[in-house]
């Protein structure tokens, strides 16, 4: 299990690692997971779940509330997933509500632009760097939706990101607009072997 980044704060713990075992080296460790006949799929939920053992020093149980966002049975501390077919990482707080992402820098990204940015934030993007500026939008929208926990918000107009220069890691400043408030964050995130990675915490 080849860990490529970890990151400790008081606030938080983070990893991300790149995905080498076979489902036996979890297997002894973790209950198997219930109707995930896809063998490749079933790999990154065990690789996520181990993770959050490492990450909190202990075996986990991690449950789902009734919006689908993950939680630690037994334990205060906030959580979030992420996986490709390549890495998996996750994120554990005792103080902040989290939300990560991981994506592959892939261009059919432009496939869906439509569906989380403006035509006028799409048009403004410069073509040099249009598919990882893209990408960067859709991660960080990704991680803002995971860190409010809730359904039915709209990428386009309650997820939103002030306009930035593009940088192999940085921070974004954004905004969630839902439920009668409006709240500020910072979104970081790093380029790596063909990949992002973008968190956030708050409340």
């Amino acid at each position: 299990m080849p860990l490529h980044f970890r990151k400790t704060t008081p606030d938080f713990d983070l990893a991300v690692w790149k995905i080498t075992e076979q489902e036996s080296f979890f297997e002894s460790s973790l209950r198997a997971p219930e109707n995930i006949p896809n063998p490749k799929v079933r790999l990154q939920w065990y690789a996520t779940r181990h993770l959050v053992n490492v990450l909190t020093g202990k075996p986990s149980e991690i449950l789902k509330d009734e919006f689908g966002k993950p939680y630690l049975q037994d334990n205060i501390s906030h959580i979030s997933l992420t996986h490709t077919a390549n890495f998996a990482a996750a994120i554990v707080s005792t103080k902040y509500e989290a939300g990560i992402d991981l994506e592959a820098v892939l261009p059919r990204v432009e496939r869906i632009a439509h569906k989380f940015l403006r035509e006028d934030e799409r048009n403004a993007i410069r073509d040099h760097e249009r598919v990882e500026k893209l990408i960067l939008y859709w991660s960080a929208k990704e991680a803002l939706y995971k860190l409010h926990g809730r359904k039915q918000l709209d990428f386009t107009t309650q997820l939103l990101i002030a306009p930035f220069d593009m940088q192999t890691e940085g921070a974004l400043s954004a905004e969630i607009v839902a439920d009668g408030f409006r709240e500020q964050v910072k979104v970081h995130y790093t380029f790596f072997e063909q990949h992002l990675l973008t968190y956030v915490t708050g409340r």
